[in-house]
């Protein structure tokens, strides 16, 4: 590729020290001035200015051009005059509103390096918001100054995001985000060595979900990520049960059939009730634990006065992985067979008392030994395990000075297990995690899932869990809201619009069928929008201004040129204004559309332009469908009896056409399905039992099984 004569001679002044600008690119513009050593990014369309510098004059400035993952980008390199040893790099691109900086020593240092990029002049007026560095990462509008990555935002819904995009583990980012904005590592880290390298990524653009993709589509190119397909394994396909803190038999079984007995009753029980199981948890309580807390204190020796006393029965760290003789006197593998589904199962830190610190390297909590990883996946797999749930670790992180203080320990952690992992199948779990693990999350295609709320999932979490399912999304990882119970209405909603993990853990003949069917099919398949239920920008917009109203959070289910949205309107505390409203436009749509309530069985239809208006009931929350109005006059609102009504599990296709509609349906053991749809004028259907309401223009169709096969067709033609 040859350069522009306009590029050489913005090279040729920048060469000289005269500042100059890059107009070629509309994104974003770059300007260096070599005497000053100063940088600045400008955006035309924000009329955003961030400007900084390195405290000195440049040395030895080359620019270049050129292609890489991300797309065609300009560079531009500098040495610090009086610090040899740093070179600097700002390569911005052309067709993505994307800046990488890049520091490289390339003799290495025994010291703090300098922080790049170092803003000293930021746009005036933006919010802010980022994610605390603590467990499960909530959400705050405010810059927690570690490895997060920081959202600036104004009211007319212009973002930028920066964050880490090397170093995952002991990055950090530094600054207030109205007069600075640094990018460094911990300052603990003192030992780099030759040609060490650290990046930052920054993304300004038009719209925060928007910006937000960019930033995360960007970082998954980096590093090679491909988001799983969010019904990979049973764990995201299918419906599960679950022992964590919060369920029924967390710490808890019916003393007369024992642990394992209880378990095998409640699968006995599903079964009957035709309630399909996919997989099931096993919380910390399944192996072998100290007495001693994270701090040491030694007060952790009976979780459950109820239960009999037993290494089991401990709230400390990790002593053995392997299952507690009391609790399964055949072993896991021999428990899981008699199951019949495969198992999730947990983990913590490993005790500063564990055997395993006289056979494997250890680093604080954190084993770093491909060996002990080796051994303990090998183990999970020949005992039915498929996905591995590493816990406590804010704790794990913070109890290993190593992994805070060098390059190298964090990387040994969490490389190691996905290596091991991924070599035995086993997916990745990731629960109690900091900002700067799920950054690190982006580097293994097999973590599959992440908590991204506390313990026990309610609603006083939902806007915790969704803020935060973000973070995850964007790194390439579904989220997971915790357990809850079957008869909460409000929770299985958001579970099943997360498109992620969806599971409870209710006592046995305490499930509600009706619920749990609302989420997954008869086979225990889920019926999953596409996307996780994620906010809208008017969320944060009125967050920051501290705005006590609804919030709402979308997401939806794409079938070619046809989509079907859900939107989730709810109160998060204490709110003064119950009146909410949106735009299906904001959601993507264009023409006209209806707005239905499944709940309620309301229905409006409108223009995606006008603004639908509403208020919040006494429950909190609210649910809508938005459908399209198809050329054949038809708002089809897919399976009457599913949450996501037009999950690609159950409807597999919609066509539209000038006349037609046509769909796909998918059944799993249903002897029938109930379709729902909108329609302006009069229709007709090549099968099934067709019911009208006149007054509100809903319909219901009801289909029998196929004879053979497991699809059914439905062909909706308006009538001439």
């Amino acid at each position: 590729m040859k350069p522009s004569w306009t590029f050489i001679f913005i090279c040729l002044l920048q060469s000289l020290g005269i500042s100059a600008i890059d107009r070629s690119s509309k994104l974003l513009n770059v300007t260096i001035d070599a005497h000053s050593g100063s940088y600045t990014i400008n955006v035309p369309e924000q009329r955003w200015t961030f400007k900084g510098s390195i405290g000195q004059p440049m040395n030895e400035v080359y620019f270049k051009q050129g292609h890489d993952s991300i797309g065609w980008y300009k560079a531009v390199s500098f040495k610090w005059r009086n610090q040899v040893n740093y070179v600097g790099t700002i390569r911005w691109y052309q067709q993505r509103p994307v800046v990488l900086f890049n520091l490289t020593l390339p003799q290495g240092a025994k010291q703090s390096i300098v922080p790049f990029p170092a803003f000293t002049t930021l746009p005036d007026s933006l919010y802010h918001f980022s994610y605390k560095n603590d467990v499960f990462a909530a959400p705050q509008f405010s810059l927690e100054q570690t490895s997060t990555p920081w959202l600036l935002f104004d009211d007319n819904d212009n973002a930028c995001v920066i964050s880490p995009a090397s170093d995952l583990i002991v990055a950090k980012l530094t600054g207030d985000g109205r007069t600075n904005i640094s990018s460094g590592l911990n300052p603990e880290v003192q030992q780099f060595p030759a040609h060490f390298s650290h990046s930052t990524i920054m993304v300004i653009d038009k719209g925060i979900r928007n910006s937000w993709d960019i930033w995360g589509d960007a970082l998954r190119t980096i590093y090679h990520r491909q988001r799983p397909a969010n019904d990979k394994g049973a764990l995201l396909n299918r419906y599960g049960y679950w022992t964590d803190n919060g369920a029924d038999y967390y710490y808890n079984y019916d003393t007369i059939k024992g642990y394992a007995g209880t378990l095998l009753a409640l699968r006995e029980r599903y079964k009957k009730e035709s309630i399909p199981l996919g997989y099931m948890q096993l919380d910390s309580w399944w192996y072998e634990k100290s007495i001693y807390d994270p701090d040491g204190r030694p007060d952790a020796d009976h979780k459950n006065p109820a239960l009999p006393f037993g290494a089991w029965n401990r709230y400390g760290g990790l002593m053995q992985y392997t299952a507690d003789p009391f609790l399964f006197p055949h072993g896991l593998g021999a428990f899981q067979k008699k199951l019949g589904i495969p198992l999730i199962t947990h983990n913590r830190w490993i005790d500063p008392h564990s055997p395993y610190r006289q056979h494997y390297t250890i680093s604080g909590f954190a084993p770093v030994d491909p060996s002990y990883w080796k051994d303990r996946m090998d183990y999970l797999k020949h005992s039915g395990v498929i996905c591995y749930e590493q816990d406590w670790l804010n704790y794990i992180y913070n109890k290993s000075p190593e992994m805070i203080s060098t390059l190298s320990i964090g990387n040994a952690f969490t490389d190691e297990m996905a290596h091991a992992a991924q070599t035995d199948g086993v997916a990745l779990q990731y629960c109690m995690a900091m900002p700067r693990f799920f950054l690190q999350g982006v580097k293994y295609n097999n973590l599959t899932t992440i908590r991204t709320s506390n313990d026990r999932f309610e609603p006083k979490k939902w806007k915790w869990f969704i803020f935060t399912s973000q973070l995850g999304y964007e790194m390439g990882i579904w989220p997971w809201c915790d357990v809850f119970k079957s008869s909460e209405t409000g929770n299985m909603i958001v579970s099943v619009l997360s498109a992620g993990v969806v599971g409870t853990g209710d006592a046995i003949g305490k499930e509600d069928k009706h619920n749990i069917m609302m989420a997954c099919r008869a086979d225990g398949v889920l019926v999953k929008p596409d996307v996780p239920l994620l906010p809208m920008d008017a969320d944060y917009i009125q967050m920051a201004r501290g705005e006590k109203k609804p919030l709402l959070a979308y997401t939806y289910t794409q079938h070619a040129a046809v989509a079907t949205g859900y939107l989730f309107a709810f109160a998060d505390g204490a709110i003064t204004d119950r009146q909410f409203s949106f735009q299906p436009s904001a959601m993507g749509f264009k023409g006209n559309v209806v707005v239905f309530d499944p709940l309620q069985h309301t229905v409006k239809k409108m223009q995606t332009t006008d603004t639908f208006r509403a208020t919040l009931p006494v429950a909190s929350y609210v649910y809508y469908l938005v459908a399209p109005v198809t050329d054949s006059g038809i708002a089809f609102l897919g399976d009457a009896n599913k949450i996501a009504s037009t999950g690609k599990k159950r409807i597999a296709m919609i066509a539209a056409s000038k006349d037609y509609l046509q769909v796909k349906v998918l059944f799993a053991g249903e002897k029938a399905i109930t379709l729902q749809g909108y329609y302006e004028h009069p229709f007709t259907i090549n099968q099934g039992t067709l019911t009208l309401n006149k007054t509100d223009h809903l319909f219901t169709l009801l289909l029998k099984a196929p004879s053979k096969g497991d699809a059914v067709t439905i062909n909706f033609k308006r009538k001439q």
